[in-house]
């Protein structure tokens, strides 16, 4: 009887203690348009988080509108940092970066759309129209097109 009584308390227990864990990762898509329009390639990457990104979620979480901190997306044509990178290793174009989030998911989006890009091997979104803090950032294979449209996705999971 003691042992029904404690195994009782226990599995309740457990239902209670249950957490959901927190994580974050990020991915972005990239599509390259012609002059007239047509796609011609969408491609889906992983993305790093910088450090100072992982600091930046911090500072964010609970806000509903576009958080001051991210405003701005850059392309480059260096080779993509690790980590601990505060810059891209050779930015050729910064552009504004438009939020988007729907209350209720666990996804938050930051477009951009680049013109006449040469030769871009790397991105990272930003703070700030020029310099600023870097919040992530990732590599590709090298891309010309007259249109490249980044959307990064951060994912709390």
């Amino acid at each position: 009887m003691l042992r029904a009584i404690l195994n009782f308390f226990k599995s309740k227990f457990s239902l209670r203690d249950k957490r959901e864990a927190l994580g974050i990762h990020g991915t972005f898509k990239l599509t390259g348009r012609d002059k007239l329009g047509n796609i011609v390639f969408v491609k889906n990457y992983k993305n790093l988080i910088t450090n100072a990104g992982f600091d930046w979620v911090a500072d964010i979480m609970g806000l509903n509108a576009q958080p001051s901190d991210i405003t701005h997306m850059a392309i480059g044509d260096g080779v993509a940092g690790d980590a601990t990178a505060t810059t891209l290793t050779s930015e050729i174009d910064r552009q504004l970066a438009v939020y988007a989030h729907t209350p209720g998911t666990k996804t938050m989006t930051f477009t951009t759309t680049f013109a006449d890009v040469v030769d871009a091997t790397e991105y990272g979104c930003l703070n700030a129209a020029a310099a600023g803090t870097l919040v992530n950032i990732a590599g590709f294979a090298a891309l010309t097109v007259d249109s490249l449209q980044i959307v990064v996705t951060f994912t709390l999971s």
